[in-house]
C-alpha cells in the first residue's frame, strides 16, 4: 500500500478547503472576533499546533482524526491559550490503531487568571484493535481563572462486541461489520474529499 498523505482542511464560509499541513503545524493567533476551524487527517506524522485566542469573541474548533497501523508512530499536541476573557475553544480527537502502532495525544487548555467567562472543551476517543497497539493520552487543563466552563476527557478501548454481534446477526461478515462501525466513527467528522483516503486505510488494515 502506498503511503497516504496527511491532510489539513480549513473551514471558510461553511466549507472545508484543503490546505498544506505545514501551514498549520505551528502557532496561530486568532483575533478580531474571528473563528478558526481546522480539521486534520493524520496517518503517520507529528502534529504540533498552538492556538492563541487574543481578542474577546474569538474561538477555535480543532478536529483531528488519526489512523495508525503496522509499526508507525503518531504524535499530536494541541495547545489552546485563552489569552483574554470571553473566548471559546473545542478540541475533538478520534483515532484508530492496529498492529504494533503507537500514538500519543497531548491536549492542553490554558486559561490565565484574567481570562474570565471562557469556555473550553476537549474530547479524545480511540479504538485500539490489537493487543500490541498503544495509545498514550494526556489531556491537561491549566486553569487560573474562576469564572470559566471547561471540560476534558479521554476514552480508549476495543470495539464493543455487542455492536459487532448486532451486525453479524443480520448476515454481515465480522470484517465488514468492524469496518462499518469504524468508518461511521471517524467519517462523521470528515469532508467528502477525505473519505477515499480513510476507506483505503480501512480496506488495508481492518481484517
Amino acid at each position: 500500500m502506498k503511503n497516504l498523505n496527511n491532510i489539513c482542511f480549513c473551514k471558510r464560509n461553511g466549507v472545508y478547503e484543503q490546505r498544506d499541513l505545514s501551514d498549520f503545524s505551528a502557532e496561530k493567533n486568532v483575533q478580531n472576533g474571528e473563528s478558526l476551524e481546522l480539521l486534520f487527517l493524520i496517518f503517520n506524522n507529528e502534529l504540533n499546533l498552538k492556538v492563541n485566542l487574543l481578542d474577546k469573541g474569538t474561538s477555535c474548533d480543532i478536529k483531528t482524526v488519526y489512523l495508525v497501523a503496522e509499526k508507525e508512530n503518531c504524535r499530536i499536541k494541541i495547545d489552546i491559550n485563552h489569552a483574554v476573557p470571553e473566548t471559546t475553544s473545542k478540541q475533538t480527537i478520534k483515532g484508530i490503531l492496529t498492529d504494533e502502532a503507537r500514538a500519543q495525544f497531548n491536549g492542553i487548555i490554558r486559561m490565565p487568571r484574567d481570562s474570565q467567562r471562557c469556555v473550553g472543551e476537549q474530547n479524545h476517543r480511540a479504538f485500539v484493535l490489537s493487543d500490541k497497539a498503544r495509545v498514550e493520552a494526556i489531556p491537561e487543563l491549566e486553569i487560573y481563572a474562576d469564572d470559566v466552563q471547561c471540560s476534558h476527557g479521554s476514552a480508549v478501548g476495543p470495539l464493543e462486541n455487542q455492536q459487532v454481534f448486532y451486525l453479524t446477526a443480520r448476515g454481515i461478515s465480522e470484517q465488514v461489520a468492524k469496518r462499518m462501525l469504524l468508518e461511521a466513527f471517524v467519517c462523521d467528522e470528515l469532508p467528502e474529499s477525505a473519505l477515499n483516503s480513510v476507506r483505503e486505510w480501512l480496506d488495508t488494515y481492518i481484517r
